[in-house]
């Protein structure tokens, strides 16, 4: 009987422990579902380019969990000379509130097509008013075709107003539609650090008065 009580009394924290955060994101379109790239803009480098007709939406398994609009990309250099080129995606945001922000991003490479196994699938980073918060090297491809994944997340203090979020994806090769490898962006998001909201912190605190009750019961 005890157990039981002490099992009821703790089912509210358990619930507050277990109940996900449904924070929107500041970004228009950070999944794509548009099918387009509505809401972004598209930038190079100074000897870059994001490949040819490109960025555009199609569908792909960016995070491993199944096909979904994503952002395309072929980037590297024009001329080649051996530094990291190429471009991304921006997006001006308003910030009402200063404090902390948290971001993420979705990111892959697919190595081409042509037999070759390429020596860099890019280096992606996250910007903020041009300065990189986080970045990552998916390295060199070790087969044919081969798909690398991963994420870009973390997070930075932002004052309130208008700030520049951007992802760059770079290569220190020449950019070649049937030779270089895809890059792909999805489900890019900028939140407000999550903050219980005033039900949440009551339900925390009936869940803590009920433990220390079933504590007293069992003590008791």
């Amino acid at each position: 009987m005890r157990s039981l009580l002490s099992g009821i009394a703790a089912l509210p924290l358990v619930l507050v422990l277990c109940t996900p955060s449904f924070a929107s994101s500041l970004l228009v379109n950070g999944d794509f579902q548009a099918g387009t790239l509505t809401g972004w803009t598209a930038f190079t480098t100074s000897n870059g380019t994001n490949g040819v007709g490109l960025p555009n939406v199609v569908p792909f398994n960016t995070n491993g969990m199944g096909a979904n609009d994503a952002a395309h990309f072929n980037v590297g250099e024009v001329i080649f000379d051996s530094t990291p080129q190429g471009g991304g995606l921006s997006q001006s945001v308003v910030v009402t509130d200063a404090g902390l922000y948290t971001f993420s991003a979705d990111i892959a490479s697919q190595d081409d097509a042509g037999g070759a196994i390429n020596a860099a699938a890019g280096f992606f980073s996250i910007l903020i008013d041009g300065l990189a918060v986080r970045s990552i090297d998916l390295g060199p491809f070790s087969s044919p075709l081969q798909i690398l994944r991963g994420e870009l997340s973390g997070s930075t203090t932002l004052s309130a107003g208008s700030h520049t979020f951007a992802i760059e994806i770079t290569r220190p090769f020449i950019s070649n539609s049937s030779l270089t490898p895809d890059q792909y962006v999805d489900n890019l998001t900028l939140n407000t650090a999550a903050v219980p909201e005033p039900a949440t912190w009551l339900l925390l605190g009936s869940g803590l008065v009920g433990m220390g009750l079933a504590k007293r019961i069992h003590l008791l």
